[in-house]
């Protein structure tokens, strides 16, 4: 991949297409402080509610294919405004890297994806990265799935907020696409890499098998 695709501006709205994975969690303080290395202007501001860890796989987007695997332990306090905010997030393109976190002040890593299917259904994801294992999930699901959409979601509750250059960074998606029951068999994390989300009960576990989402542009807070 050569240096100009590598640096070159891919800015925002992004429109992506894809499938993926959602394990719903709900993080203690004491788990948000102790094991999930958030940033420092976040440390005394977590504000509980329901935590996440996606995997997706995109098709097609602005900046090209690219896997993803990302962390989002709940809200924050942001001056008085709740919203949710990405922790730890790892992607396999540098277009993705560097458009993300110039974009929406998302702070992506990058890393290598692996993810296989066996006959009997079962798929297995394993990022890797600086010669590490990130983590290692393995899952089965129904094929079949039922429509959403966040346009039932109020805005207020899908906005991302992140640090960027000019101040705090947010970001509302908006997403279609459908919904299956799954169930994830196993995680293995590398506790310095990923928040070690096998140590707490999970909620739920769906996947997507496809979605349309738009990412638009940032607003200053």
């Amino acid at each position: 991949m050569g240096k100009n695709q590598e640096t070159t501006h891919i800015p925002a709205p992004w429109a992506l297409t894809g499938s993926g994975y959602i394990l719903l969690f709900r993080f203690t303080h004491e788990f948000v402080r102790d094991k999930c290395r958030v940033p420092k202007a976040l440390e005394k501001s977590f504000s509980g509610g329901l935590g996440t860890v996606i995997y997706a796989d995109y098709l097609s987007s602005d900046a090209g294919p690219y896997r993803e695997l990302l962390f989002i332990p709940g809200t924050f306090d942001f001056s008085g405004r709740r919203y949710y905010s990405i922790t730890r997030i790892y992607v396999s393109t540098p277009q993705s890297v560097a458009a993300g976190r110039e974009n929406w002040g998302i702070p992506k890593e990058l890393a290598t994806f692996d993810a296989v299917r066996d006959e009997s259904g079962m798929e297995r994801i394993r990022v890797t990265a600086h010669g590490r294992l990130v983590a290692e999930l393995k899952f089965t699901s129904m094929e079949i799935g039922l429509p959403v959409t966040s346009a039932l979601v109020p805005p207020s509750l899908r906005t991302l907020a992140h640090t960027g250059e000019d101040g705090v960074l947010l970001t509302a998606p908006k997403a279609r696409g459908a919904v299956a029951p799954a169930r994830t068999l196993e995680i293995r994390t590398d506790e310095e890499l990923f928040p070690p989300v096998d140590q707490v009960r999970r909620i739920a576990t769906v996947r997507i098998p496809h979605f349309f989402m738009v990412f638009p542009p940032a607003v200053i807070a």
